[in-house]
């Protein structure tokens, strides 16, 4: 990486931290997981979003087309953002749980836009789980333009993005079933 373009990501990666990501960690595009096994958990079993959101599949690109277009990208920065829980066992999208989801979104959309001002053009955002801007999404009435398009993200999951692994690739920590402490992560490609 050229020294301005490390000044840059060290910027990006600082803002983030500053505006509440619990980790941020710069990786290479090659250590970023794509299995289609991660797709085909949007359909067995069913996620209640599938076919509902704009967001998520079938409206967004394939695993085949985002693998191709990741090819085309140097790195990412993966965004944690974690929160602990008053609940002990926690497995259903309550309020306590998606709140730091909502803050991982902001986060996404402020280091790209940070990332793309400063002269990468191509840079991307993925959060973790389905977009949540709109209590419904316009696509359950039969719509296909999104009230926020330049605010909407997929998911990582979305994508075909296997989160755990590329964390774990990262020093990174994904742990399943959500228990005592939630965790939320997201990417932004450069």
């Amino acid at each position: 990486m050229a020294e301005d373009c490390e000044r840059v990501l060290e910027r990006v990666m600082s803002l983030l931290k500053e505006r509440g990501a619990s980790d941020v960690v710069l990786v290479d595009s090659g250590d970023i997981v794509v299995d289609e096994r991660v797709r085909l958990k949007c359909r067995v079993p069913v996620c209640d979003s599938y076919g509902k959101n704009l967001m998520c599949p079938p409206f967004v690109p394939s695993v085949a087309e985002f693998r191709k277009a990741l090819r085309n990208y140097c790195h990412g920065i993966l965004i944690q953002v974690s929160d602990e829980l008053n609940e002990t066992s926690v497995n259903a999208p309550t309020e306590e749980v998606l709140l730091p989801a909502r803050k991982l979104h902001e986060l996404v959309n402020m280091g790209e836009r940070e990332a793309f001002t400063a002269g990468f053009r191509f840079a991307a955002g993925f959060i973790g789980g389905c977009c949540r801007l709109c209590d419904e999404c316009v696509v359950l009435q039969g719509g296909t333009s999104c009230r926020f398009p330049f605010k909407a993200r997929p998911s990582m999951e979305a994508m075909g993005i296997d989160v755990t692994a590329t964390a774990e690739k990262a020093g990174l920590s994904v742990s399943f079933p959500i228990r005592n402490k939630v965790t939320w992560t997201g990417l932004i490609l450069l």
